[in-house]
């Protein structure tokens, strides 16, 4: 192909500007850079394990240092790799709650890029606790807590018999030093029988963010049980308390309570101890003896408490049985 003089001066200028371009492209991609992951802030839970990441591009062979902000010790590990280095907290602590500055080098240009690293502690569930067992129409005192709280000025708790908010409590008192806190709330309430199923649910709340939008919440739910101690136990006798030798005898016991009584049988003896007889609510003895008679006890029992009710059997031998009818015969 032939060109004119005057093309062939244009086509190099035309050649060497999109090179120059490219070049200055390429340059521009090139440029020394600091990054960091995570960005600039991260929220570390204490115990947890936390890595900071800071790298680099436009540079082979960049040398990395940490810091502190306030040149406190790091309490971490740094492991560089090429383009890369990494620090290393685990466990998280109290000590590591700073910002975290990763300077890089590159010949005689130098980069910096802080990470802040905020802690708080949330690690369990609440705790429900009761001062005794909850029973019809006597007081009682719930307690909520929640073990191990940092910062405990941002903590918010609530306890609800299922739907109905009984109490809440925010924790607004100065923090006057760093530590791990114990934070409790208490409700004294009469439990009645309409309490017995429902759910009572401790809530907690952490708002690890100074704005508030960020907050962590645990839950801790338990049934209610309601009691009632063992009352009106009734001993019934068939077919007598007055035996014969020979002769068999059913006794059956009932008591009320919530969760229902169990029964127990028991024989008072000479010394006044108990003999264990049965747990059946039906007591059935069978050809019975003289040493047989004596006082016979009932006794219904559940979680907190237990109603008693005694029966006394008189059997009788052979020859009182005449004694008693020869008697009866005189007198009339």
């Amino acid at each position: 192909m032939i060109f004119s003089s005057q093309q062939q001066l244009k086509m190099p200028v035309v050649i060497f500007g999109a090179s120059n371009i490219f070049w200055m492209v390429f340059a521009a991609s090139q440029a020394f850079k600091i990054e960091t992951s995570p960005e600039s802030r991260i929220l570390a839970q204490i115990g947890d394990s936390v890595s900071l990441t800071c790298s680099t591009t436009g540079c082979e062979s960049p040398v990395f240092s940490w810091r502190t902000q306030i040149d406190s010790p790091l309490n971490g590990k740094v492991r560089n790799e090429g383009t890369k280095s990494t620090l290393t907290m685990d466990p998280v602590s109290f000590e590591n709650e700073h910002s975290y500055l990763c300077t890089a080098t590159c010949g005689s240009e130098k980069l910096e890029k802080g990470i802040q690293v905020e802690i708080y502690s949330f690690p369990k569930d609440p705790e429900i606790h009761f001062s005794g067992l909850p029973e019809v129409g006597k007081q009682v005192t719930v307690k909520c807590l929640i073990p191990d709280v940092y910062p405990f000025d941002r903590l918010e708790m609530g306890l609800w018999k299922d739907d109905h908010l009984m109490k809440n409590q925010e924790f607004l008192e100065d923090m006057d030093r760093k530590s791990l806190e114990t934070k409790s709330l208490e409700v004294t309430f009469i439990p009645v029988m309409e309490d017995t199923g429902k759910a009572l649910d401790c809530r907690a709340q952490l708002f690890i963010d100074q704005t508030e939008s960020v907050h962590k919440e645990r839950k801790t739910t338990k049934e209610l049980q309601v009691y009632i101690s063992p009352k009106n136990t009734i001993i019934s006798v068939h077919p007598s308390t007055r035996l014969q030798e020979g002769d068999s005898v059913t006794m059956t016991c009932s008591s009320e309570g919530l969760p229902a009584p169990k029964i127990i049988w028991n024989k008072k003896l000479d010394n006044e101890n108990l003999q264990l007889l049965s747990g059946n609510e039906t007591l059935t003895l069978i050809a019975m003896r003289m040493e047989d008679s004596g006082t016979y006890v009932c006794e219904g029992v559940n979680s907190i408490g237990r109603s008693q009710k005694e029966v006394k059997l008189i059997v009788e031998g052979e020859w009182n049985v005449q004694k008693d009818a020869l008697l009866r015969s005189e007198q009339q």
